[in-house]
């Protein structure tokens, strides 16, 4: 007979029933875990479940309490064309580097916090595009906007690159400079 201590209450168990024990205690963890609020957000998988539906990953990083961020999703991302298009074309992530989610991509494995600064973004609002491949293609680094390009216009050039997977044959400014020349 084994002696198992589960919360300081010590449990008196019989071989494989430590294991079984441990595997409840596993998913209660994680349902609690759910339950508060966080999510567990696999890119690989979901990067996989995109190229199946023929669409491309759009990963937003976000903060709590960051007014471009807001800016962002109150003027951008809520923007019916914009949110149209990113409906049906993109598979649509955000994460809060502030929530306490579990993200998984590639070898990492850590909350949004760790993740953006495994990837290299410290700076919010970043929006990501990931091939299929799990590598970004483009990254589009804060909230821009001007009386000239309003943020919204400028983003949709940036989804219709994406979408239309001419970064496959240009980098982003031959893109824009081609748009430019067609208006």
């Amino acid at each position: 007979m084994q002696e198992v201590s589960l919360l300081a209450f010590p449990l008196r168990v019989k071989g494989n029933k430590v294991h079984k024990i441990v595997a409840k205690v596993f998913l209660l963890i994680l349902a609690l875990q759910l339950s508060l609020g966080a999510r567990i957000i696999n890119i690989d998988k979901i990067i996989d479940s995109t190229q199946q539906e023929n669409k491309h990953l759009l990963v937003w990083l976000h903060k709590t309490d960051c007014g471009y961020c807001e800016n962002m999703r109150e003027f951008t991302l809520e923007n019916e064309t914009v949110k149209a298009f990113i409906d049906d074309n993109f598979t649509f992530v955000h994460i809060n580097v502030y929530e306490k989610d579990a993200i998984t991509y590639q070898d990492f494995s850590g909350n949004g916090l760790e993740f953006a600064k495994e990837i290299g973004y410290n700076f919010y609002p970043s929006s990501l595009f990931f091939n299929y491949e799990g590598e970004i293609i483009l990254s589009e680094v804060g909230f821009v906007d001007s009386d000239t390009m309003p943020n919204e216009k400028r983003f949709y050039k940036i989804l219709n690159f994406i979408e239309s997977k001419s970064y496959e044959k240009m980098n982003y400014s031959d893109f824009e400079f081609q748009i430019k020349e067609e208006l």
